[in-house]
C-alpha cells in the first residue's frame, strides 16, 4: 500500500496549514514574550519570524506520517505544489506582474511627469517649503487638524511632492515647482493603477492587504515546495546528461532556480506586511501589554499625540531640517532628506517628523520635533539593535529603496519578469498535465486564460503609458484606473471567446508599444529618450517573433 497523495486529500492539506497558522502565532508569541532583549527588539524579531516559523511548520506537517514509506514525503510535498501552484498560477503572474509595474511607476516617475520642471534641482535647504505648506494651509484650513507628507526635490523627481488625504480620506497629491514654490500638476501619474493593485488589490486597504497576506504565504509554499518536484533536480539541472523532459519543465526549473532567493523574499515580506492585522496584535501583546501606540512609536517612529486645539505659530519647516541630532549627526551624516511629515501644522500638538535615506541598506533614520521646536525623538538604523534592522531591511528589500537606484530597479524588474515567466511556465505545464489526463476542454480554458492575462496585464500597463504622454491626460487618476480595467478585461474577454486572440493581443502590444514615443512627440513634445528607444526595442523584438508566446 503507498502513501501517495490523493486528490481529495486538498481538505486536510489546508486543515494542515491552518494548524501550522495556529503553531506559528504560539511560537511568535514566545518569541515576542521571552526573547533577551529590550521590548522593540523582542517585537521585531518575532515579526520577522512569524511567516518563516508558519512556512516551516506547514512543511513538516504536510511531510510527516508515522511509518511513511521511503520517498512519501517528497511525494506529497510535489501534490501540494501541483496543486497549489496550479490554482495560483495566474494570481503569481498578477501579483509579480504588478509589482514590476510598481518598480517601473518609480523609476519613471520622471520620465511620466510631461512638464517636469527644470532638472537643475536646488538643493533642499534652498526649497520653498514653508512658501508650499503656507499656501495648502490657505487653500485647505482643515488640514491644520490633518496631516501632511512632503517630498522635497531631486534629481530624480525634480519637484516637491506633497501628499494628504482628502475629505473623504483618498490621497492627494500635489507637485510644486522646487524654485518658485508655484504648483505645477495635481494627480498621481497613470501607473499609479499598477503600484496600488500591487499594494492592495485597487480595494480597500485592510481587506486588500490582508488577502494579498495570504497569497504572499501561498506563493511561498509553493516556492519551498517546488524544491521537492523532482528528485535530484539541483544534479539533473547542471550535468550533461539528463533525464528526458519537457522544455518547458526545464525552463521552469532554470527560472525557478535563478529566482528563488528573490521570488522567496518578496512573498515573505509582502506577507508580513499584508498580514499586519494578525502580526501586530501578537508582539504588541506579548512585548508592550497591548500598548499599541507604543508599539509604533518605537518600531516605525509614529508618535501620534491628542489634537490640541489651540493656535500655536506654524512650524518653520527649514529650521527643523536644520536642526538635526546627535544620533542622526553621528551614523547618517552624509543621509539625504527623504520626506517631512507636518502633523497638526499650527496646533499645539502640532509635530514635525523628518526622514532620511542613504544608499546604504541600514542608512536610515529620523528626528522629530514638536511644535514648540523641543525635540521628541532622534534615532539612526545603524545605532539600533539587530531586531529593529532586520525588520526595517525587510522593508527595504521589498520595495528596493537601497542601492544605486537604477541598478536595484533594473534587477528588480527582471527578477519580478522571470516571476511572471516562472508562474506562465507553471501554468502551461499544468495545461499539458490536464491535456494527457484527457481534459482537452480545461486544458484549453487554462491556455486561453493564460493568454489572456499574459497579454492584458502588459497591454494595460502600456497603456497607462500611452496616457502619461498626453498631458491633458497624464494626472487624470480616474480615467487611468477605467483605461487599465477596460484593457485587461477586453484582453481577457478576447482570449477566452476568440480562437484568434493571441495574434490579436500580440499585435496589439506592438502597436501601442511603438506609439508611445511618437504620441509623446507629436502631442507633448517629448524629445525621444533612453525609454522611448527600449519600448521601440520590445516593439520590434516582439514583431520579429515569427507567433505569439504561447503557454505551452
Amino acid at each position: 500500500m503507498t502513501d501517495a497523495p490523493r486528490k481529495s486529500g486538498a481538505p486536510a492539506q489546508f486543515g494542515l496549514v491552518v494548524l501550522a497558522g495556529v503553531g506559528a502565532v504560539a511560537l511568535t508569541w514566545l518569541v515576542a514574550r521571552a526573547w533577551p532583549d529590550l521590548p522593540v527588539e523582542r517585537a521585531t524579531v518575532a515579526s520577522v519570524a512569524f511567516i518563516p516559523i508558519w512556512t516551516l511548520l506547514a512543511l513538516a506537517l504536510l511531510t510527516w506520517r508515522r511509518r511513511a514509506a521511503p520517498g512519501s514525503g517528497r511525494r506529497r510535498l510535489f501534490a501540494v505544489h501541483r496543486g497549489l501552484g496550479g490554482a495560483l498560477a495566474l494570481v503569481a503572474m498578477l501579483i509579480f506582474g504588478s509589482g514590476v509595474g510598481a518598480v517601473l511607476d518609480r523609476a519613471l516617475a520622471r520620465w511620466q511627469v510631461v512638464h517636469a520642471p527644470a532638472a537643475d534641482v536646488p538643493p533642499v535647504t534652498e526649497q520653498p517649503l514653508d512658501a508650499v505648506l503656507s499656501g495648502l494651509l490657505a487653500a485647505h484650513p482643515d488640514l491644520v487638524r490633518s496631516e501632511l507628507s512632503l517630498h522635497p526635490a531631486a534629481p530624480e523627481h525634480p519637484w516637491i511632492e506633497v501628499v494628504y488625504f482628502g475629505p473623504t480620506r483618498e490621497p492627494v497629491r500635489v507637485d510644486f515647482d522646487p524654485r518658485s514654490g508655484a504648483r505645477v500638476a495635481e494627480g498621481r501619474g497613470p501607473l499609479w493603477v499598477v503600484r496600488e493593485l500591487h499594494r492592495r488589490l485597487l480595494t480597500q486597504p485592510l481587506l486588500g492587504e490582508t488577502v494579498l497576506g495570504l497569497l504572499g504565504f501561498a506563493l511561498a509554499l509553493i516556492l519551498c515546495t517546488g524544491l521537492a518536484t523532482r528528485r535530484d533536480w539541483l544534479r539533473n539541472l547542471v550535468r550533461r546528461r539528463r533525464p528526458a523532459q519537457p522544455l518547458a519543465m526545464r525552463m521552469h526549473q532554470w527560472v525557478g532556480f535563478f529566482t528563488l532567493p528573490a521570488a522567496l523574499l518578496w512573498a515573505w515580506t509582502g506577507a508580513l506586511f499584508g498580514l499586519t492585522l494578525i502580526v501586530v496584535p501578537i508582539v504588541g501583546g506579548a512585548a508592550y501589554g497591548g500598548d499599541r501606540p507604543a508599539l509604533m512609536r518605537d518600531v516605525l517612529a509614529s508618535d501620534r499625540p491628542p489634537l490640541v486645539d489651540t493656535a500655536v505659530p506654524r512650524p518653520d519647516l527649514q529650521r527643523a531640517l536644520a536642526a538635526r541630532c546627535p544620533v542622526v549627526d553621528e551614523h547618517l551624516a552624509d543621509a539625504e532628506v527623504h520626506q517631512l511629515r507636518v502633523r497638526h501644522p499650527g496646533l499645539a500638538s502640532g509635530t514635525v517628523r523628518v526622514d532620511l535615506e542613504g544608499d546604504g541598506l541600514f542608512e536610515r533614520g529620523s528626528f522629530t520635533r514638536a511644535a514648540d521646536g523641543a525635540l521628541r525623538d532622534c534615532r539612526a538604523l545603524p545605532a539600533a539593535g539587530a531586531g529593529l534592522q532586520a525588520f526595517m531591511a525587510t522593508i527595504v528589500l521589498h520595495y528596493g529603496e537601497w542601492g544605486p537606484a537604477w541598478l536595484v530597479d533594473l534587477a528588480y524588474v527582471l527578477l519580478g519578469a522571470g516571476l511572471v515567466a516562472l508562474s506562465w511556465l507553471g501554468g502551461a505545464l499544468l495545461a499539458r498535465r490536464r491535456e494527457r489526463d484527457g481534459e482537452a476542454r480545461s486544458a484549453e480554458r487554462l491556455r486561453r486564460w493564460l493568454y489572456g492575462l499574459g497579454y492584458g496585464l502588459p497591454l494595460a500597463t502600456a497603456a497607462l503609458l500611452l496616457l502619461s504622454r498626453v498631458p491633458a491626460l497624464a494626472r487624470a487618476e480616474d480615467l487611468a484606473l477605467r483605461v487599465f480595467v477596460a484593457v485587461l478585461v477586453l484582453a481577457l474577454l478576447l482570449a477566452r471567446t476568440i480562437s484568434r486572440a493571441p495574434v490579436l493581443l500580440h499585435g496589439a502590444l506592438v502597436v501601442l508599444l511603438a506609439a508611445v514615443p511618437p504620441a509623446g512627440w507629436l502631442v507633448a513634445g517629448v524629445v525621444p529618450g533612453p525609454v522611448e528607444v527600449v519600448l521601440v526595442v520590445l516593439a520590434f523584438a516582439l514583431l520579429s517573433l515569427r507567433r505569439p508566446l504561447a503557454p505551452a
